[in-house]
């Protein structure tokens, strides 16, 4: 009977990992994009980039709190580029993607706005490529609980093979439009700290869902 109090006391143990921190043991890489001289989306005085960043900071403490190891691949107000790159955009993609793919995450998620000129557009939509088959599963996860929580009526969408980026990142993963530039909706909600931890918080559930 002496046992019975040391045994229960290391089931618990085992299982508090799972239990309360349910990305635990999985590594995740963020990559805002854009940075320094690239803005990206620009709305009057106002940068994708610096959006890109704040979202990225929300979400990274979101998935730490669910027990994740998670990097961002850029800090700060700069891009990737190395010094003297004949074309610093196309060094900027090649450092991140290096980095992605030799770091070896879980996943990674790519996080960047969207722009239309019909300004009505709101909302989160997600997208994949197919160069690793566990894409488009992921990207359906995460777009159904971003639809299920926010009523968004998105579908995944497949990445063309124009964009440079996407077709070279060996590990799974996706890109997050999470938003508009072009939505005064979308642009007020992501300036509210609560905002951008209430879609990070739905982001962050939809990868237990995956992973489990």
């Amino acid at each position: 009977m002496v046992f019975i109090p040391l045994v229960l006391f290391a089931l618990a143990f085992k299982f508090e990992p799972a239990n309360t921190f349910p990305l635990f043991g999985k590594f995740i890489i963020l990559d805002p994009g854009h940075g320094d001289d690239d803005p990206g989306s620009v709305y009057k005085d106002e940068y994708e980039k610096d959006y890109n960043l704040s979202f990225a900071k929300s979400l990274k403490n979101v998935l730490e709190s669910y027990g994740a190891t998670v990097i961002l691949t850029r800090e700060g107000d700069y891009d990737l580029s190395s010094d003297n790159a004949p074309s610093r955009k196309r060094s900027d993609f090649n450092n991140r993607i290096k980095l992605i793919n030799e770091d070896k995450p879980d996943i990674y998620l790519s996080l960047h706005m969207n722009y239309l000129n019909d300004a009505k557009y709101y909302g989160s939509q997600v997208f994949y490529s197919l160069i690793n088959t566990k894409n488009e599963h992921l990207a359906s996860v995460i777009q159904s609980s971003l639809n299920t929580y926010f009523s968004f009526d998105k579908v995944p969408q497949k990445i063309g093979k124009d964009k440079y980026m996407y077709g070279r990142l060996e590990v799974p993963g996706v890109l997050i439009e999470y938003g508009f530039m072009s939505s005064a909706k979308d642009r007020a909600n992501l300036k509210k700290e609560e905002y951008r931890y209430e879609l990070s918080t739905v982001i962050a559930d939809s990868l237990v869902s995956y992973f489990t």
